[in-house]
């Protein structure tokens, strides 16, 4: 059984864009489900606690980036080095597999009269990308998912179920029989998964905003995502 974890970086809103960032970007981190259970939530924790001496901290990737609450002791060169590069070998040393999908909002607001919610719509990017993924393998996913606010939540829960209802490129029997259940999460409850999408999507974001740029956080998970002959199918950029 595999378990996708999905966060993202930028916010939905298409009313008030911030031009130096107009990125939505979601991240589903898929992993191998007794393999996060006995090994990659293990080291995460580790991680943790080697450098803040507790394990009960959320990885996110704002507050390291601004050394914010937790994160203030990064303002420490030696400190701030020397967790980057554990996270970086814990990056990418840990098995698991990115499908992201990107939206620059203020394009999307130019080319479509009536745009679609940008979260949904990278949702369904993603549950594609995923069917593609497990493709005639035997193996079955289920996905937790940042829970917002219950109104957020219930609408994804239909945008979820509609896609298991079948759409032209894969059968309702294909996809019930291969995505199981969705569970919501609250950001408290210190889900390892969900912090391993939320550290990849940031970099993903500015990676597609832009890709002249010098960018060694995506250079190290750019391996991680999702590619078969040569193609990068995860990752889906709209428009």
């Amino acid at each position: 059984m595999l378990v996708m974890f999905l966060d993202e970086s930028g916010d939905h809103s298409l009313e008030k864009i911030d031009a130096s960032y107009p990125m939505f970007v979601l991240v589903g981190c898929i992993f191998d489900f007794d393999y996060y259970n006995t090994t990659a939530e293990s080291e995460i924790h580790g991680l943790k606690q080697k450098h803040f001496g507790r394990t009960d901290i959320i990885l996110r990737s704002y507050d390291i980036r601004k050394q914010k609450g937790n994160f203030a002791c990064l303002v420490d060169k030696e400190k701030r080095l020397s967790f980057y590069s554990d996270l970086d070998d814990t990056m990418t040393t840990l098995k698991y597999t990115l499908i992201a999908a990107t939206i620059n909002k203020l394009a999307f607001k130019r080319q479509y009269r009536s745009p679609d919610n940008p979260y949904h719509l990278c949702f369904r990017f993603v549950l594609e990308r995923a069917m593609m993924f497990i493709g005639s393998k035997k193996e079955t996913m289920m996905f937790r998912i940042e829970s917002r606010e219950t109104h957020n939540d219930k609408e994804l829960a239909d945008v979820y179920d509609n896609f298991r209802q079948g759409n032209k490129w894969f059968a309702k029997s294909e996809i019930q029989a291969k995505l199981l259940d969705l569970s919501f999460n609250q950001k408290s409850q210190n889900v390892a998964g969900m912090q391993i999408a939320d550290l990849a999507a940031y970099p993903i974001g500015r990676k597609v905003l832009n890709p002249q740029r010098d960018n060694l956080a995506f250079d190290i998970i750019k391996p991680k995502i999702y590619s078969k002959s040569g193609n990068d199918y995860g990752l889906k950029t709209f428009p």
